[in-house]
């Protein structure tokens, strides 16, 4: 076959200059924050666009970020890079290992493991549950195939890598690095490797929820009253309504009963009428919770005076609708799926958040339901109970209380009166050494100084 003569316009003017179309313009090649040193944007004669190049397992991988403005194509360019790593570590690039000890294998034994530890009450089932999903969603992605024995440090920085180009937060990165640890020591006890690498470091700092003080709280039960029985519509930032949410007039009581108790709103889905006991000490009546375990703590949980009273108000709401007995949920008893109740609930609860103006307390600390349990501990805090009480009765430990409960806490003059009642003491003594004729004045300053010479 005879060959094609080529085009007349393909001089070779014409051929030198298409060849370096896609050839980086050096003045624009820019590193970029957080990858490694080889990643790269640039611009080339071939498009407007910023260009992304990285080296990767050995090989140059290019992709275009389709950004003309660098601030955006550098985020673009760290989307681009998770994804290819989870393309490159996932499997989609890589053939599958020939060793079925993959991290998949591993997680199946791993997940059979921790059902028979549910069974035995050593983990709760919403742990599991939510290590699950996350593995699913976030760490089968990124390793799929990968065989362990070849995920080690340098594999465990690239997923850390990942998962903050995914803008995850750090305590979210380090717990989902926590279920991957968890993995490889399972991996290791079925002998599949010899020793665990080394875990990444993520630096994380303690962050409470936000509380509310007096004035906010008194703010958030006006007007969880005030809109009771109103629609309220969540909106997105271009004005569509995603969903829509009725306030009843049972959230204004829950509030009131989770401020006067410790519970957490993952109790609230538990609780029924049967656990609820009164209990008296001292002439005054009180209710104390004996509900199942949460977070593998089972104390009973003793409310305030004010708990007592806004559960008999709660009870006799719903013995109206005949929905007060042992075996009813105290909180939305119409509803047999708890999950569904506590969505519910919470969900009314941030509209209200919303229609005060109250999402933030004025540190801008984040309030969610949480903030409820918060304020409960905060208040016996200031009411000058030790710190192990609280602890006790709020199924949580001395240390979750003074890393995060108490940090809202900023003075020991908001911490009861015990150091008040100390200067009353040293009062007296120093009175009563007057009335015994001993003198207490301090020495003069030259008499400091003399004695000093000498």
């Amino acid at each position: 076959m005879a060959k094609q003569a080529k085009p007349a316009s393909m001089d070779h003017e014409t051929v030198i200059s298409d060849k370096f179309r896609t050839t980086p313009i050096p003045e624009t090649i820019t590193k970029i924050t957080g990858l490694p040193s080889s990643a790269i944007l640039y611009k080339c004669p071939a498009s407007s666009y910023w260009q992304f190049r990285v080296f990767l397992e050995g090989t140059q991988r290019k992709r275009t970020t389709k950004q003309v403005e660098l601030l955006k194509a550098k985020t673009t360019a760290k989307l681009i890079y998770a994804e290819m790593l989870q393309s490159v570590h996932g499997g989609q690039i890589k053939a599958k290992p020939s060793s079925t000890k993959t991290l998949q294998v591993v997680a199946d034994t791993l997940w059979s493991r921790n059902e028979t530890r549910t069974k035995n009450g050593e983990l709760g089932k919403t742990k599991v549950k939510n290590d699950r999903y996350v593995y699913e969603r976030h760490i089968k992605p990124f390793f799929a195939n990968t065989d362990v024995k070849k995920i080690d440090a340098d594999l465990l920085e690239d997923f850390k890598t990942y998962l903050a180009n995914k803008d995850l937060q750090p305590t979210t990165q380090v717990s989902y690095i926590n279920i991957v640890m968890a993995l490889l020591k399972q991996a290791q006890i079925k002998n599949y490797i010899t020793h665990v690498p080394l875990k990444p470091k993520i630096r994380v700092d303690d962050e409470a929820r936000g509380y509310f003080d007096d004035a906010d709280y008194e703010k958030l039960m006006r007007t969880a009253n005030a809109v009771a029985g109103q629609k309220y519509e969540f909106k997105s930032k271009d004005g569509n309504v995603y969903r829509r949410i009725t306030i009843t007039a049972e959230l204004p009581l829950l509030i009131d009963f989770m401020v006067n108790t410790y519970v957490r709103p993952t109790d609230i889905k538990v609780l029924r009428h049967k656990h609820v006991h009164e209990v008296e000490q001292r002439g005054i009546k009180f209710i104390e919770l004996r509900h199942p375990a949460t977070k593998r703590h089972k104390n009973h949980m003793m409310g305030s005076e004010q708990a007592y009273l806004s559960y008999l108000i709660i009870k006799g709401i719903q013995a109206k609708c005949g929905k007060a007995e042992d075996q009813d949920f105290v909180f939305a008893p119409e509803l047999e799926n708890r999950d569904t109740a506590l969505d519910m609930l919470a969900t009314q609860f941030t509209a209200v958040l919303v229609i005060a103006n109250l999402r933030q307390d004025d540190e801008g600390k984040p309030r969610t339901m949480y903030s409820l349990r918060h304020t409960a501990i905060v208040r016996s805090i200031q009411k000058g109970l030790a710190i192990e009480l609280i602890a006790a009765n709020a199924r949580t430990s001395s240390d979750m209380i003074r890393r995060f409960y108490g940090s809202h806490v900023k003075s020991v003059r908001n911490m009861g009166t015990a150091f008040a009642d100390a200067e009353v003491e040293a009062r007296g003594k120093r009175v009563e050494k007057l009335k015994s004729g001993y003198d207490t004045t301090l020495p003069e300053p030259d008499s400091l100084i003399d004695d000093q010479d000498e």
